[in-house]
């Protein structure tokens, strides 16, 4: 099995759930609140290494105040190697605050990137050139510095990597970033950022794909929450896959856990059209828990499931 890099956020989530969203300048009670170990790239090194990728080895940074040591303790009891990880000096550690409404099913988040802004390019650059192989997998998104997140694609795809952007949140990034990217994933929210193009079916899927694509990128997988996903690369077309019908109780890690479910299987040796239906079936699980990285399920989990 080929291992797999992660460059990315690791932040301490603070989630307090609601029956509504507030209105400005009200006040309203919260039914619950707890702190997860969270950020983007943290949650897809954990949802690799608890979905049977055999080394994760996760790049980033935490601050040396009140949050840094928890969140970085709670990644490692994953399996994740954290050697990588950097303690800094006078940071305050990632932080995301996030409204849960219960009424809508759905997440608000607010990002206090602190010690995740810090780590450059280079840093990535020479850990990848001391520890990556030709095939190993690499993925980053877009909770950290743009320069360091286009530096260390291309140090990546320099080695022979295969590379993996999940860009989010969605800004405006440059065609030579998107020329080193192999798969593209994205919610349909991103694709409408990125593209201009909302994908309400499989033509949009496909017209979305062509605009990236014409930058280079190889393959695309635009998650649409409860409808599903599309699936384009340039021989195959379109392929949707359908979501699994549960009951949604917190979607904060739906999409981390559909990408570490991906890179876990092409670290394994499928293709990625071969791994849509394993990846929807965990990000199922995930939804119906409460939680970032903690809701994200084991292998053994989806073995079960599928029984």
């Amino acid at each position: 099995m080929k291992e797999v890099f992660v460059f990315g956020s690791i932040n301490a989530d603070l989630v307090t759930s609601v029956s509504r969203m507030p209105t400005a300048g009200e006040t309203i009670k919260g039914n619950d609140f707890i702190v997860n170990q969270g950020g983007k790239g943290a949650n897809q090194a954990a949802a690799c290494k608890k979905l049977g990728c055999e080394r994760v080895r996760f790049i980033g940074a935490v601050g040396d105040d009140m949050f840094g040591e928890v969140i970085l303790n709670s990644l490692k009891t994953y399996g994740v190697d954290c050697e990588a990880v950097a303690v800094k000096n006078g940071e305050q550690s990632g932080v995301c605050t996030i409204l849960l409404d219960e009424s809508r099913k759905d997440n608000f988040l607010i990002l206090s990137s602190g010690a995740n802004d810090t780590v450059t390019g280079g840093e990535v650059k020479e850990y990848l050139r001391l520890f990556a192989r030709v095939g190993d997998i690499f993925i980053t998104q877009l909770e950290m510095n743009l320069t360091a997140v286009g530096e260390s694609l291309a140090a990546a795809k320099e080695i022979g990597m295969y590379t993996i952007l999940n860009p989010a949140p969605a800004m405006k990034m440059s065609g030579e970033m998107l020329s080193r990217v192999d798969l593209l994933v994205l919610n349909e929210t991103e694709c409408e950022s990125l593209s201009g193009i909302n994908p309400e079916n499989e033509a949009d899927a496909q017209r979305a794909y062509e605009y990236f694509s014409s930058f280079g990128v190889k393959e695309a997988v635009i998650t649409l929450g409860e409808r599903g996903s599309y699936y384009i690369n340039v021989n195959d077309g379109v392929i949707y896959c359908p979501s699994k019908k549960v009951k949604v109780v917190d979607t904060t890690s739906a999409g981390d856990t559909f990408i570490g479910a991906l890179a876990m299987k092409k670290a394994q040796g499928f293709e990625i059209a071969e791994s849509l239906e394993f990846a929807t079936r965990c990000s199922a699980i995930t939804v119906s828990k409460k939680g970032a990285a903690v809701s994200i399920p084991t292998y053994e989990e989806i073995v079960v499931a599928i029984k």
